[in-house]
């Protein structure tokens, strides 16, 4: 059902920190990630860099291993009724809350004399109401839509109390699903199932995960640093779990330039990095490096739903028609792609191929302007100045199919720039790499409905969410049957031009064995690295 890659990688520490080879040395880290973080609130943590924190001073109540199988975590024990809808948890009783001094401080009378440090099973009740409550806009929350009246509560017709999840005592929770949902344990590994202490919650009065000070955490690691460019988790000597720690200290330092990550990878400053393909192909590889290759990019020109032209199916429909993939995707010296799923996730034979054909690109322009009640439209498409050449021949071919009645125009952006513009919705066409971060067509799904923040393409879901808590309800048979369902969705509504697929890479330099990598972006676990002399 799924792929997942893992590895124990091979990671250098910065020069001069580890020189000597005495056992009593810190195990330090130094890892380049590519974008700021947002914030460390899991219930709605949304960005990669953030991820790779939370996933490292959380812990859920299940956790995933070195090779993706999913293992205790807060939880010492579980069960599952044999109907599948009851899902009973067992608490540590020697779980508990790190909390920083700086925590201390600033909260001061917010925080009860007495404030309980134990986790126990109303901080994942706690936690799991606020993910479906509407109020909180968790980006994740469709992930949990078969927990028992998630729906309801998701569209405001229940309240997040009358949540499938019930606190039997203190360490011990249960959760009732309203379908089987067979990768159901998985899901309480992700970050919006990390739990919440409802007394801190309230204490930091809407400032929960932005500041140290703010900051809760239970892991093998907490966060004791950070700028708008660096973050630092150290190991948490009050964890008692079985992923204790092994590094020091983990620094995550943002390198937003292709010149400096290359720099960084080749001169051994850092110990790795996620490099896109673009980046990757100039890099210069050493034997003393580890690479992992992941399919996880679809490059393609993706249409915003929500402006007024492109919202009109005929025209989306006219541009895919008019589009001969495969010469544009030779033309950029790349593999042709099969569709809109990265290769990673794909799991069942593409039966949706774009069909090139100028006679129905025309048809469908007619139909549109008729829709649209105009004789001539303005499409302009977004591109990175490096793409302009290939976007320009594209708008040629468009030009020539389509006629004048529609005026083509190229705006060029730096590479951020260009995402916040996409992220923003405002643009018409867009050369967009579709990446997904992670191997999971649950979460990949995930981004086209309508309260996702990667929904680039403004697609108003259609019903998405149900489908998607209906992927994993039964079996194999149901599941490529839902899947397809899902995908036939996503190619009729022509949000999606697929040109080539695209490789993101995870490069490591040397002496560290142990992070644990899965595909995408956030997927990264520090608890078990070591210095290898």
């Amino acid at each position: 059902m799924k792929r997942i890659i893992s590895l124990l990688l091979c990671i250098v520490v910065m020069a001069g920190l580890l020189s000597s080879c005495n056992s009593s040395d810190p195990v330090v880290l130094f890892f380049a990630v590519e974008n700021p973080a947002g914030s460390f609130d899991p219930q709605i943590v949304s960005d990669a860099t953030a991820s790779i924190v939370v996933r490292n001073y959380f812990e859920g109540l299940l956790r995933r291993n070195e090779n993706g199988e999913v293992i205790n975590g807060v939880a010492e024990s579980w069960s599952v009724s044999e109907d599948g809808l009851k899902y009973t948890f067992k608490l540590r009783e020697d779980a508990v809350w790190h909390l920083t001094s700086n925590a201390k401080e600033q909260l001061g009378e917010k925080l009860p004399e007495n404030f309980d440090l134990s986790v126990t099973a109303y901080d994942f009740q706690f936690a799991l109401r606020r993910a479906v409550d509407p109020g909180t806009g968790a980006p994740l929350s469709y992930m949990l839509y078969n927990i028992e009246n998630a729906p309801e509560i998701l569209d405001g017709r229940k309240a997040p109390e009358e949540l499938g999840v019930r606190v039997i005592d203190k360490y011990t929770l249960e959760i009732t699903l309203s379908q089987p949902q067979s990768n159901f344990s998985e899901v309480l590994t992700e970050p919006v199932c990390m739990p919440c202490n409802e007394t801190f919650f309230k204490g930091c009065t809407g400032r929960y995960g932005t500041l140290i000070a703010f900051s809760l955490s239970n892991g093998p690691f907490y966060l004791s640093r950070f700028d708008e460019t660096s973050y630092r988790i150290n190991k948490a000597a009050d964890y008692c779990g079985d992923s204790v720690a092994v590094p020091d200290y983990v620094w995550l330092y943002v390198v937003d330039t292709e010149e400096k990550l290359l720099e960084v990878l080749e001169t051994d400053d850092y110990s790795g990095g996620i490099v896109k393909a673009e980046t990757y192909e100039k890099l210069k590889v050493s034997r003393k490096m580890t690479v992992t290759e992941t399919a996880n990019t679809v490059k393609g020109f993706i249409m915003n739903l929500s402006d007024p032209v492109m919202g009109e199916e005929n025209i989306r429909k006219a541009l895919l028609a008019a589009t001969d993939t495969g010469a544009v995707a030779k033309n950029m010296n790349k593999e042709q792609a099969k569709g809109i799923i990265p290769p990673v996730i794909e799991k069942t034979e593409v039966n949706h191929p774009v069909a090139y054909s100028e006679e129905k690109a025309q048809v469908y322009l007619k139909n549109g302007l008729g829709k649209l009640e105009a004789s001539k439209i303005d499409i302009s498409v977004l591109c990175e100045k490096k793409d302009e050449d290939t976007v320009r021949r594209v708008m040629q071919e468009w030009q020539r199919i389509l006629g004048i009645s529609v005026n083509f125009s190229v705006k060029t952006a730096e590479k951020d720039k260009l995402l916040q513009t996409v992220e923003s919705g405002n643009y018409q066409v867009a050369l967009y790499n579709l990446r997904s971060e992670t191997d999971e067509a649950y979460e990949y799904f995930g981004s086209f409905t309508s309260g996702s923040p990667k929904n680039v393409t403004k697609f108003d879901g259609f019903g998405m969410e149900e489908l998607i808590g209906k992927l994993y309800s039964a079996d194999e048979k149901v599941f490529l049957s839902v899947y397809s369902s899902i995908e036939s969705k996503l190619y009729s509504a022509s949000l999606i031009i697929p040109v080539c697929n695209e490789n993101t890479y995870f490069v490591c330099t040397q002496n560290v064995r142990g992070v644990i990598y899965f595909s995408g972006n956030d997927k990264l676990y520090f608890h078990k690295a070591t210095n290898v002399k």
